[in-house]
C-alpha cells in the first residue's frame, strides 16, 4: 500500500467533502434568505389584512346601527300609517253618514 496515494486520496476527499460543504452552506444561507424575504412579505399582508378587516368590522356595526334605526324607523311610519287610514276611515264614514242624513 502506498502511503503517499492514500494521503493523496485523502486530501483530495477531504477538499471535494469542504466544498461540497461549502456550496451546501450557500444553498441554505440563500434559501433563508428566501424564506426570510417570504415571511416579511406574509407578516406585512397579514398587517394590511388586519387593518382591513378591522375597518370592514367597523363598517359592519356602523352598517347594522343604521339598520336598527332604519327598521325602527320602518315601524314607527307604519304605525304612523295605520292611525292615518284608521282617521281617514272614520272619516269617510262621518261624510257618508253626513251625506246620507242630507239626502
Amino acid at each position: 500500500m502506498d502511503v503517499e496515494k492514500t494521503m493523496q486520496f485523502l486530501v483530495e476527499q477531504q477538499a471535494r467533502f469542504d466544498a461540497r460543504q461549502a456550496e451546501l452552506q450557500a444553498q441554505f444561507e440563500e434559501r433563508m434568505t428566501r424564506i426570510e424575504s417570504v415571511l416579511l412579505d406574509l407578516a406585512t399582508a397579514q398587517e394590511r389584512t388586519n387593518a382591513i378587516l378591522a375597518t370592514l368590522t367597523e363598517q359592519h356595526v356602523e352598517l347594522a346601527q343604521s339598520h336598527k334605526e332604519l327598521a325602527q324607523s320602518h315601524k314607527k311610519l307604519s304605525e304612523a300609517q295605520q292611525v292615518t287610514a284608521q282617521n281617514l276611515n272614520a272619516l269617510i264614514i262621518t261624510l257618508e253618514r253626513h251625506i246620507a242624513n242630507h239626502k
